[in-house]
């Protein structure tokens, strides 16, 4: 018994001390913490409401914004965790600024009680509850290679599953994809030279049972999703080329980041032939001309972008070119020439052509920049055809950097394209218009810690802009709604187009870096706005068919104003 026992202690210990050094492998999980703090204030004029013809929006405000990652890590797996919260200095309307009295922002303040894009408002005694948003919750793990899902094929594939950031997997530059999803990415590396994305993204998800009744009724509004394939190829040292081929799938109504709402005179509207309505609305997408709130998933689009980003650096010069084509179908719900409405399929044909050039001579570096892309003319039949580029999702970033009205501001990136110009920042081009026009941007460093900077941005529209329209809605009382869309005012919108010219936009900043992982940014901005930017606005409201009603003296032309933005930022990354 006694040698049975000593040989039973013997063998866990020799067990235990083969296991040893497979347990001391295993990697020690880790946890690391990245992101910053932002404390911004901002003053300025008629840039908030998107009706450059009214010049009497106008504010100075301040707010805070805490952006942290957590980064969970076991060997090559991590997952990540984003958090994203902004709250703005004191109450902002009549409600409280917590949830559930407000929980997302709404423009003045107004309905709500904190500022546009904010989650909610620093009140008196500061107790603010329930604003924590959820930007990226994701899986990263090794789907092929060693130790992976699927060992037995020998190139690295990393997958990343969840709520995620677009990144590069669509673009270098802000163009088709950015900004985040839900879905998944695959990431091949083949050889360090040639790499390839391959995404699906999920725009909206169809439930049980959410497709079971007649279309007006249903609850669900389709399945709409994105594949993305864009590989990453380096032909040579300094050049980096990424095409992409791209397929948008949407049934019935919807994201907004997805397909503009245009406003067309022959989609079905909310009244009758003649009404205006929008392409994305649960008329226009609905059956016969019944609205249903997800509008009818028989309706579908699909459509196909082709494009090629690269970017090429040979010593102090850099040259970034991109050029995107877009083709597909949709079907929407129009009046024909009987006044009958139907089922309509319209085509889509789009170009895009962006390009950046670069010098740096020691401190000083010279950056110029042009766009163009197509558009369709103030008389077009939308239902028909559309000739104006629409990204997946550009999450308010296109020209970023580039202007602070005509595109998302970067100092205070709640002003400028996300809340007012919508068009501009969201889906490149100016409504239905397309977009033309160049950007000049030069930096000097004086130090390496404080640098100067100002910007030149003049813009045009690639068709005339038909000023017979309002940007927000027809009459007075609603006009500070935003601009995604020019909307119908009297039976002369949508004949012909006016002025092409949208203004110049000059800018001038520095950039301090005082201290270790802290910088402070002063932002001044001014547009001088141009002629596409003049409205029609109503000064009476008939019938829902004939907005102004009839006679020269139910509406008003309106020339639109310049405006001004100052801002500063005191940002601490960690």
């Amino acid at each position: 018994m006694r040698r049975v026992l000593v040989t039973a202690v013997f063998a866990v210990v020799a067990l235990a001390m083969l296991a040893l050094p497979v347990l001391a492998q295993a990697p020690a999980p880790k946890v690391t913490i990245t992101g910053l703090f932002d404390q911004i204030t901002s003053t300025g004029r008629n840039l908030y409401d998107g009706n450059y013809s009214r010049d009497n929006d106008r504010e100075w405000y301040a707010r805070t914004r805490f952006r942290p990652d957590f980064v969970f890590e076991v060997g090559r797996t991590k997952a990540v965790l984003g958090i994203e919260i902004d709250l703005m200095y004191g109450q902002g309307g009549s409600n409280d600024g917590g949830f559930p009295g407000n929980n997302s922002g709404f423009a003045g303040g107004f309905n709500g009680g904190s500022r546009a894009g904010t989650n909610g408002a620093l009140d008196i005694n500061t107790d603010v509850g329930g604003m924590m948003e959820i930007k990226w919750i994701y899986t990263e793990f090794d789907l092929t290679g060693k130790d992976s899902i699927l060992p037995f094929i020998p190139v690295l594939t990393v997958a990343r599953a969840g709520g995620q950031p677009f990144g590069t997997i669509a673009n270098y530059k802000i163009i088709y994809g950015n900004g985040d999803f839900a879905g998944l990415d695959l990431y091949t590396t083949f050889t360090p030279e040639i790499k390839n994305h391959l995404a699906y993204v999920i725009v909206e998800d169809q439930l049980a049972g959410g497709n079971r009744a007649a279309a007006p009724g249903r609850t669900s509004r389709g399945e709409d999703y994105a594949f993305i394939l864009s590989p990453e190829i380096t032909p040579m040292k300094g050049l980096d080329v990424k095409p992409l081929i791209s397929w948008f799938h949407a049934d019935g109504v919807t994201a907004g980041a997805s397909r503009r709402n245009s406003v067309n005179v022959k989609t079905v509207g909310t009244g009758a032939q003649g009404t205006s309505g929008s392409l994305n609305s649960s008329l226009g997408t609905g059956t016969n001309g019944v609205a249903g709130t997800a509008g009818d998933s028989t309706n579908h689009e699909d459509r196909y972008t082709f494009g090629i980003d690269a970017r090429w650096r040979m010593g102090p010069f850099g040259l970034d070119p991109s050029i995107f084509y877009q083709t597909g179908t949709y079907n929407t719900q129009a009046f024909n020439r009987n006044g009958r409405v139907g089922r309509v399929e319209g085509d889509t044909a789009a170009w895009l052509f962006d390009v950046i050039g670069s010098y740096q001579a020691g401190p000083l570096l010279v950056e110029l920049r042009g766009v163009y892309t197509t558009g369709n003319k103030a008389r077009d039949n939308l239902s028909l055809s559309k000739r104006y580029f629409e990204p997946l999702d550009l999450d308010s970033g296109y020209w970023n950097g580039w202007a602070q009205m005509f595109a998302n501001s970067t100092g205070d990136y709640f002003n400028g394209g996300s809340g007012t110009m919508q068009s501009m920042s969201t889906n490149v081009g100016y409504d239905r218009y397309g977009r033309m026009g160049f950007g000049a941007r030069v930096t000097y460093n004086l130090t390496p810690a404080f640098a100067v900077y100002g910007i030149l941005s003049p813009t045009w529209t690639a068709q005339k802009v038909d000023t017979d329209t309002n940007c927000g809605a027809p009459t007075v009382a609603q006009a500070a709604v935003g601009c995604p869309a020019r909307q119908t005012v009297t039976d002369r919108s949508w004949v012909e187009g006016d002025s092409r010219y949208l203004g110049t936009e000059t800018d001038l900043g520095i950039t301090w870096r005082f201290a270790p992982n802290v910088a402070f940014d002063v932002l001044g901005a001014y547009l001088f706005a141009g002629a596409a930017l003049d409205t029609h606005e109503c000064t009476t409201t008939a019938s829902v068919s004939n907005p102004c009603g009839s006679g020269a003296t139910s509406y008003v032309k309106r020339e639109a104003n310049d405006a001004y933005l100052l801002m500063a930022r005191v940002r601490l990354s960690f």
